[in-house]
């Protein structure tokens, strides 16, 4: 097997958002109960075009780790909103070697996600806390079991 070589170029926030839309209210709801907080995570990636008339082992890839939590609190017989926050983390890393397509696969949405993770979290953390709520500390995530499920949704469908 081949050395990879995995290098991120850079890293970025693509989009976020925080909305508080029952604010002030949310908070004298917020005194008697706990929000439930549902957090998803997604991971993509693209290949990024490659100069004209450049022939390399070399490719760019982007790649996108997607979270968006939502908060709710009940509200008598009704669920309010707490918070929504919503970020896509991106890195555009250079892969320089070539490797099989099932490791490009595994590269890209195992150990690429895995590197951008931890700054995705803080900025969730310091956004949640600025907007007036209890920082949101995400677990880690294994990334790698995240795959293989999705792997095996994939495979079972027909």
């Amino acid at each position: 097997m081949t050395e990879r070589k995995l290098k991120i170029k850079g890293q970025y926030i693509k989009d976020f958002s925080f909305e508080n839309p029952n604010s002030p209210a949310v908070f004298q709801l917020l005194s008697k109960s706990a929000p439930d907080v549902k957090v998803v995570v997604n991971v993509g990636s693209a290949k990024l075009q490659a100069k004209e008339n450049e022939e390399s082992k070399e490719s760019f890839h982007e790649v996108t780790l997607h979270v968006d939590i939502k908060a709710a609190a009940k509200a008598d017989a009704n669920e309010v909103d707490v918070f929504r926050c919503e970020i896509k983390y991106c890195g555009v890393f250079l892969l320089e070697s070539q490797i099989d397509e099932e490791e490009l696969k595994r590269t890209l949405l195992i150990e690429a996600p895995s590197f951008l993770f931890p700054f995705a979290r803080e900025i969730i953390a310091r956004v949640v806390g600025s907007g007036g709520f209890s920082p949101i500390m995400l677990d880690p995530i294994d990334f790698a079991a995240m795959y293989e499920q999705q792997s095996q949704k994939s495979a079972n469908q027909p």
